[in-house]
């Protein structure tokens, strides 16, 4: 009979030997500062946490992307604010906090593997071959030919090309959640546990509140566990499971409230052409199908074995990630956005699923072949271990910042032009505000973008499809109209990772050149004024949205008056993170139009008198003053009423989270 302290030993030293084989293998990032994957997004990244650590007293607006948006449209805050935590706790730079949260992330994801593995079936083994499993084994790899190519090999380790090669830190981050997240819910809701009733809204709401596939990927993780208990659940159980995500959503609403949701279900589907409609109706209904064969499945087998909630569980994740990462490889379904980033999910379903069938085959053979099988598992192991650290290694060199084009153009922008906005180009973009404050008409990420229009305007500057010989003067209209003072070209030949441009030299004759280094050149944008603030007639706003970058008959006008000598001066100065001044005058007829993203959260204060904000289809902002003159206007961003609700709602949801942790548990003794 094995001893609890026995018990205990072996676990730690299970824990142990799991986070030190991950800890090996991502090794280079504990305290790296800049790799030479400059193409990963994780600058992006870094700039948010970079922004926070500068910022704490004033989250309010974020200024650099997007000609502007609220800080809680950017990205879920909150592995960025763990960043920038431990960057002012520790005094690190934001760039190694990064990289330091990945590693940790990286080691726990199997680590939270392996607790919900042995928590499910008290099974040591079995726990332990799953977390190895998805340690040094990429099941995409084997199964995907156009991703085994990328990762660069059948045993290539993929989940750590995805956060270094591609910079998927936050989606790495949310997923090393969902382990716990299920266990905090079953324990709360099957097994009625006071602390994990407790735990698992805020739980929930952590996924939530860091990466959005994460997210997707958590709710996937929750139906496969719901389809797991079918049949043992009683009413009283879907209800506490839906308590739970209300109390997780009220505690979340302040970063997530609606206007942000809809926002990112709006820029999921255009950020690749997924519909959520019904254009995926067969492969949805192909999916029902199979989840009803494998609960069909489970029922005929457990009336003659004991098939634990475990193994339905991950049974049942496999099938619903596998279905959306590899059906959208296979047969191209679009179960959901980019759904091609869901393998990291897949792969840790796989993994579990994949060690208790393997176990369970293997203590069927007899003993002296279960120790060979021992044997070459592990030889195999402490090959992919050496393999996945060299890998690592490789692809994670360390560069000298200041030597890239991204840093260079970062800091010609700032030495130019400082707080004017700017069209910096592909990676530069997604790089620069790491280095610098400077402003920019785009800038990342996809899930925040303000309007579509913004989508049309980088992809007819960046491309001039179909404009011709018009390319420069259509992509001139379209920079002047969101405001940008400079725009940065990059050609084949530049180290910046994206290139771009279709044509990169269609500005040459066209705009003053004030930087270059080799294929690489700064223009200036000549405009009446650099800020973002202009006096116009009102019947020069943009009557409709563009339908195309080529429509630019509707922009023509409003450009012409943007640019206009004859119409009055317009100064623009911040006074904080939420607040600008405004000074101008004006007369009949005149708007005072803002170069500035719209929000419902903005207000416009003239003489004591509050003017509405409005927007125009390009998805900027502009207010009609009642005095004419001389004008004063202070513009606040507050959040507007949204933000006042949103604020009640963590309250809401812990008298929630209280009345579950005293009732529920009065439900389990009674039943």
């Amino acid at each position: 009979m094995e001893s609890s302290r026995q018990r205990f030993t072996i676990l730690s030293a299970y824990v142990v030997v799991i986070f030190a084989v991950n800890a090996y293998v991502c090794k280079p990032l504990f305290n790296l500062e800049f790799s030479q994957r400059m193409e990963s997004i994780e600058g992006s990244y870094m700039s948010i946490a970079r922004w926070a650590a500068a910022n704490w007293s004033d989250l309010t607006w974020f200024p650099l992307w997007f000609n502007g948006m609220p800080f809680q449209k950017v990205y879920q805050p909150g592995f960025h604010f763990t960043v920038a935590g431990l960057s002012t706790l520790l005094g690190w730079t934001a760039q190694h906090a990064y990289h330091f949260l990945t590693a940790i992330t990286y080691s726990a994801g199997a680590l939270t593997l392996f607790w919900l593995c042995y928590a499910a079936n008290h099974d040591r083994v079995q726990a332990l071959a799953a977390a190895l499993f998805y340690s040094l084994i990429s099941p995409a790899c084997f199964l995907v030919p156009l991703i085994r190519a990328d990762a660069g090999g059948w045993l290539s380790p993929r989940r750590y090309q995805i956060l270094v090669h591609y910079g998927e830190g936050p989606h790495i981050s949310a997923v090393a959640l969902i382990p716990i997240v299920i266990l905090l819910l079953h324990g709360a809701v099957s097994l009625r546990n006071r602390v994990c009733i407790a735990l698992a809204p805020f739980a929930l709401a952590a996924v939530a509140l860091t990466n959005w596939p994460g997210s997707m990927g958590l709710t996937m993780a929750v139906l496969a566990y719901c389809l797991s208990q079918i049949g043992a659940f009683r009413i009283s159980s879907w209800l506490a499971l839906v308590a739970s995500g209300v109390a997780a959503y009220l505690i979340a609403s302040p970063w997530l409230p609606p206007s942000v949701i809809s926002t990112v279900i709006r820029n999921a589907q255009q950020s690749d052409g997924t519909s959520l409609g019904a254009t995926q109706l067969w492969p949805r209904l192909i999916l029902v199908a199979a989840c009803a064969v494998l609960l069909f499945v489970f029922k005929r087998t457990s009336a003659k074995t004991n098939v634990n909630w475990g193994l339905r569980f991950f049974a049942f994740f496999t099938l619903l990630t596998g279905a959306v990462s590899l059906g959208y490889e296979w047969w191209g379904w679009r179960l959901l956005p980019q759904a091609h980033r869901f393998q990291v999910e897949f792969e840790m379903a796989f993994a579990a699923t994949l060690a208790y069938l393997l176990i369970w085959s293997i203590r069927k053979l007899p003993h002296r072949i279960q120790i060979i099988t021992a044997v070459l598992l592990v030889a195999f192991g402490a090959r992919q271990l050496l393999h996945y650290a060299r890998y690592a290694q490789r692809l994670t060199q360390p560069i000298e910042i200041t030597s890239t084009i991204e840093y260079q153009m970062a800091k010609a922008f700032e030495a130019n032009f400082r707080d004017q906005r700017v069209f910096a180009p592909g990676n530069v973009s997604l790089w620069m505000n790491m280095f610098t404050d400077v402003p920019q008409a785009a800038g990342c990420c996809d899930q925040g973008i303000p309007n579509q229009e913004y989508r049309i305007a980088v992809y007819t500057i960046y491309t001039g499809q179909n404009a011709g010989a018009r390319d420069a003067e259509i992509s001139l209209l379209w920079l002047r109209a969101y405001g940008a003072n400079a725009i940065g070209m990059t050609g084949p030949n530049s180290t910046e990772f994206f290139k771009p441009y279709w044509n990169w030299k269609k500005f040459d004759g066209v705009l003053p050149k004030l930087w270059q280094r080799g294929e690489n050149v700064i223009y200036r944008v000549p405009r009446k004024s650099a800020d973002p603030v202009r006096v116009i007639p009102k019947s020069a706003i943009t009557s409709r949205a563009p339908e195309n970058g080529l429509d630019i008959e509707p922009i023509q006008p409003f450009v012409s008056a943007l640019e206009d000598p004859s119409m009055p001066a317009a100064r623009f100065r911040w006074v904080n993170r939420h607040e600008a001044v405004i000074d101008t005058e004006t007369s009949a007829g005149q708007v005072i139009f803002l170069q500035l993203s719209y929000d419902a959260g903005w207000k416009a204060i003239a003489d004591g008198m509050v003017l509405p904000v409005m927007t125009d289809p390009l998805g900027m902002s502009y207010v009609e003053p009642v005095k004419r003159g001389r004008v004063q206007l202070r513009l606040i961003y507050d959040g507007g009423s949204e933000v006042e609700l949103t604020r009640v709602f963590p309250g809401l949801g812990l008298m929630l989270i209280t009345a579950l942790v005293l009732m529920l548990p009065l439900y389990r003794r009674s039943a």
